[in-house]
């Protein structure tokens, strides 16, 4: 007996030892659509840290020593689970099918870590470069998201090439300050701002955000994007503490990968004209209607120019141009095992719909990865642009002749406006300019000089099988230079006896800078079962702008620069912002089945009253993912995940809100200061939203249909407002925390592939969302944000305790009333996308508003004039006949087709006469905005005269009108 124990001893001592041997495992990576090798897989041990990715031909080796599951990733693909042990002989071939549902998407969870989809917390809405640009072509980045993500409200302060779009997260955040996002570029914290060219100066419009200024996201060349995530809410951006309240877009540009260079070049060609006109002045004219509208004295002038001319469509006249559209890219990718590279330059050129104004956009591009050693890891964006706008003259005005939607609004279709055999152009005698002069030789133009660095560095400071320990800092700055240039001849009839002649020249220089420093550890225990991510670090952010502006009048006759004129103005602006914060979180994942974070972040600001006081904001998530429970046996849901999470993000106050102003003054030919109207607080703190979303998420027929719905509930405390002083104090406003705020909302996406097969391949989404907002508390009584409308008799909007945010007020009767409110019902979208016999692409993307009302005052100064297409009819005279601001309000709902498109990819027969030089070749047509479905009358229902920030949606005022696009393309890859 004693030597069969010994014996058994000895056979398990050596199946120990055999056992513990390292076995090497060959395998290769593919797609399981067409076989073609995956390269840059990642082969993980699960439970572990050890893992290695796939070489060119998609192939790996990886050490065992006990059996283990490998788990398969590849970016679009299903995540896939394989068995192996040290006994598996020969390579393996592990196939991936494609991720139709996204769940194995890595998304963001915190600063310098990511989570895949499936095991979220919140809702992170993902836009991949297929869908920003895929379709067709996109004038710029904000334009491209309109109608892909749920919570997004996207409106357009102009329509002229270039940019100025409005663009909101879950409703409005705050009534006086900002309400654009924070903009993430590779890790870079980029400016969205609007700066204005001073154009108000001669025209006489109320405040610089009615001069329809581009927002500086536009300077980013789409093509570049990788893919964009939102992060909507408080709870999926508390990380970002102080410059999150209003939501952040993290986006990423595209880099090499590892293999052959790949060249890819493409083409665009493209026509924009107006999508609607308004018919300005095209009544039904007779000699009689005219001498009714305008007496008798008119009528020889209507005779004359009927005899002459004839009658004159001035709207077809300025806005009926059909401007030519060029995109130009071209860009290569690949690298070696420790360096890859992205290069790429592209170059737009796009005319307007108006004479003289367009829009163009050089853009280069060089992104590097590499990998020093086994533990470093390096890698640089950079990024120069340089563009040059011309903006033309449109918007709201006071009579300084200059907006060309303003001065037709009051000019008869027999007026003639054009120039004399000497190119002279003659006074309108109906407004207070010409148009044609203003088109042809008035000036309004930006012109950029941009460039975006950014860099990283990973290390990795310690590692084992299940655990490692890693540093990683990135930050880097960006900066540019936007010269802005406005010229008015002192002939122009407004001009003339006046300022006699007007220059405006901007230099407006900004740098900011960012950079964070994190040590992340990954640890795995219980066998692998619970992963913990711990991270901390720091925060550094500076912004820094010096605005100058140059003003002249009194110009000498024919020059057009400063120093030729009698009455010269300088101004300057100096802000420096300093911000540094503190970040922890913690994350766990057990088994996919439970994973939760919490997070803490710290923030000071020069901003806050106390510079040195740390503000606080907390975040917390947990999704419980059902369908990985061992008891889950419903085979026709393949995922079930309940999911809640709170944040807190904050908004300082404005640069400047802390201090008491002062006033230049000049007495007796002395220079000197006065106090001024604005007292600085001592106790401002910033505005801070505090966000609770809860929802679920559901994936069933082998992930053939996937739905995400969140409900969320935000809170925004003391916003910051003016409030008015007794005049015993020296001051007339203070600006102090006032007002608390509210948004809730519902958002659903369901995501569907009903088809999937050799000759047909369909997926479609369908988004569904909507906010509402309710001021919850006021310390002041209600008022008109300054800015934000055009007083009470034609209409504004109205902050008011226990009332939306987005309200409009107007009169009726004397009595001050709700008019409408800018906020829409709800909003919807639909998105197909469709290939045919694996050469034919077609796609298509509908956007639905329902509700949400607009104040159309361009039809309120035609209205004046007499001179409104439908005056003519029982609407038109009923509207006129109605003395209160609610004839102006409209419903601005609509259905568009945002983007539709047809693709053709050459067979490889016919791309083989090209002896291999070219690998593909594809072309296609795509059209944006081609149909709308409409009741409203203006130009565009998407409407913004008073620019990107603060309460800016529902106000028409003679815009650059909205364009419908269409395209025709080439792309070659080589």
């Amino acid at each position: 007996m004693k030597k069969q124990y010994l014996l058994l001893i000895i056979l398990f001592l050596i199946g120990s030892f055999s056992y513990a041997q390292d076995r090497v495992i060959e395998g290769q990576v593919v797609s399981a659509i067409d076989g073609l090798p995956l390269i840059g897989a990642t082969v993980v041990k699960k439970g572990s840290t050890s893992g290695v990715t796939t070489d060119l031909d998609g192939k790996f080796k990886l050490d065992i020593s006990k059996p283990e599951i490998l788990v398969v990733s590849f970016i679009g693909f299903a995540e896939k689970e394989v068995a192996v042990n040290p006994d598996t002989s020969g390579e393996i071939t592990i196939s991936l099918e494609e991720d139709i549902t996204r769940l194995n998407e890595v998304v963001v969870s915190g600063l310098a870590t990511s989570v895949k989809r499936s095991n979220l917390g919140n809702a992170v809405a993902t836009v991949s470069s297929e869908e920003l640009t895929g379709i067709t072509n996109q004038p710029t980045l904000d334009n491209a998201l309109y109608g892909k993500v749920t919570g997004v409200n996207i409106t357009s302060s102009s329509g002229a090439p270039g940019g100025g779009i409005a663009m909101r997260l879950r409703g409005v955040t705050s009534i006086t300050g900002n309400n654009q996002p924070l903009f993430i570029i590779d890790g870079v914290y980029v400016s969205n701002d609007e700066i204005p060219s001073g154009l108000r100066n001669a025209s006489g419009a109320n405040s610089g955000n009615e001069e329809n200024a581009s927002n500086r996201i536009a300077d980013l060349a789409p093509s570049d994007i990788e893919n964009i995530e939102i992060l909507k809410g408080p709870s999926a951006a508390a990380i970002y503490g102080s410059r999150a309240n209003a939501g952040v877009v993290i986006i990423t540009t595209k880099r090499g990968k590892r293999g052959e260079t790949q060249v890819n070049l493409s083409q665009d060609i493209g026509f924009s004209t107006i999508q609607r006109k308004v018919g300005i002045g095209q009544r039904d004219w007779t000699a009689a209607l005219v001498e009714s509208e305008f007496g008798a004295g008119e009528v020889a002038r209507y005779t004359e120019a009927l005899n002459g001319r004839g009658l004159v469509d001035y709207e077809e006249e300025i806005y009926g141009e059909t401007g030519l559209i060029s995109e130009t890219r071209i860009s290569a990718n690949g690298g070696s095992e420790n360096t890859k590279f992205y290069v790429g330059a592209s170059l737009r050129d796009e005319e307007g719909i108006i004479k003289h104004t367009g829009y163009k956009r050089a853009s280069i591009r060089a992104n590097i990865d590499h990998q020093l050693n086994d533990r470093i890891k390096f890698t640089t964006s950079s990024n120069f642009i340089n563009s040059k706008t011309q903006r033309g003259f449109t918007g709201n005005e006071n009579e300084g002749g200059l907006s060309m939607g303003y001065n037709m609004a009051f000019t008869r279709p027999w007026a003639n406006l054009y120039p004399d055999e000497f190119g002279n152009y003659p006074d309108n005698p109906n407004a207070a300019g010409n148009m044609l002069l203003v088109r042809d030789k008035a000036i309004n133009d930006e012109d950029i000089n941009r460039y975006i660095q950014g860099a990283s560095v990973d290390v990795n400071l310690w590692e084992t099988d299940q655990s490692f320990l890693k540093f990683k800092w990135n930050g880097g700055f960006d900066t540019y230079s936007l010269e802005t240039y406005v010229y008015v001849p002192e002939y122009h009839q407004a001009q003339r006896g006046l300022q006699n002649g007007f220059i405006a020249v901007g230099k407006n220089n900004i740098f900011n800078t960012n950079n964070q420093g994190f040590l992340v550890w990954d640890n795995y225990l219980g066998g692998g079962s619970l992963q913990l991510t711990s991270q901390v670090g720091y925060a550094y952010i500076t912004f820094s702008r010096d605005l100058v502006y140059n003003q002249a009048t009194q110009l000498i006759p024919g020059q057009t620069t400063l120093g030729q004129s009698g009455t010269q103005e300088l101004d300057q602006t100096l802000q420096n912002v300093k911000e540094f914060g503190y970040f922890a979180q913690q994350e766990f994942n057990y088994e996919d089945k439970l994973i939760g974070t919490l997070g803490i972040r710290a923030d000071k600001s020069t901003l806050n009253a106390d510079q040195n006081q740390f503000y606080y904001f907390p975040k917390a998530s947990l999704a419980l993912n059902l369908a990985n429970f061992d008891f889950w046996n419903f085979e026709l849901m393949n995922q079930l995940k309940l999911r809640a999470a709170y944040g807190e993000t904050g908004s300082s106050a404005g640069f400047g809100s802390l201090f008491t102003s002062f006033q230049a003054v000049n007495i007796g030919g002395s220079p000197g200061i006065s106090v001024g109207g604005l007292r600085g607080s001592e106790d401002l703190i910033p505005e801070t939203a505090s966000e609770f979303e809860t929802g679920i998420d559901m994936t069933l027929f082998d992930n053939k249909l996937s739905l995400e719905a969140s409900y969320y509930n935000r809170n925004i405390y003391d916003l910051i407002l003016q409030r008015a002083l007794q005049p015993s104090t020296g001051f007339g406003l203070e600006v102090t925390n006032l007002a608390d705020l509210q948004n809730q909302g519902l958002e659903l996406a369901l995501n569907a592939s009903p088809v999937q097969n050799e000759n047909f391949i369909w997926s479609s989404t369908t988004n569904f969302w909507f906010n509402r907002s309710k001021i919850t508390r006021m310390d002041v009584p209600p008022f008109a944000p300054a800015g934000s409308g055009f007083g009470l008799g034609l209409g504004t909007a109205f902050i008011e305790e226990g009332e939306p945010v987005t309200q409009l007020k107007g009169t009726k009767d004397g009595e001050v009333i709700t008019v409408g409110d800018a906020e829409p019902d709800f909003q919807m979208s639909f998105f197909n996308s469709m290939n045919f016999f694996k050469n034919f692409d077609f796609s298509f993307l509908i956007h639905v508003k329902q509700g949400g009302n607009n104040l159309n005052l361009t039809t309120f100064l035609t209205d004046l004039a007499g001179l409104t297409g439908d005056l003519d009819d029982q609407s038109g005279i009923d509207r006129i006949s109605n003395p209160n601001t609610e004839r102006f309000i409209e419903d601005a709902s609509y259905m568009r087709l945002r983007e539709i498109a047809l693709y053709y990819r050459l067979p490889k027969s016919a791309v083989n006469v090209f002896n291999g030089t070219i690998k593909t070749v594809k072309i296609g047509a795509s059209g944006r905005n081609l149909w709308t479905v409409s009741d409203y009358t203006g130009y565009d229902p998407e409407v913004s005269t008073k620019g990107g920030a603060g309460l800016s949606t529902g106000l028409d005022v003679n815009p650059y009108p909205s364009t419908k696009q269409v395209y025709f393309h080439l792309a070659l890859e080589f």
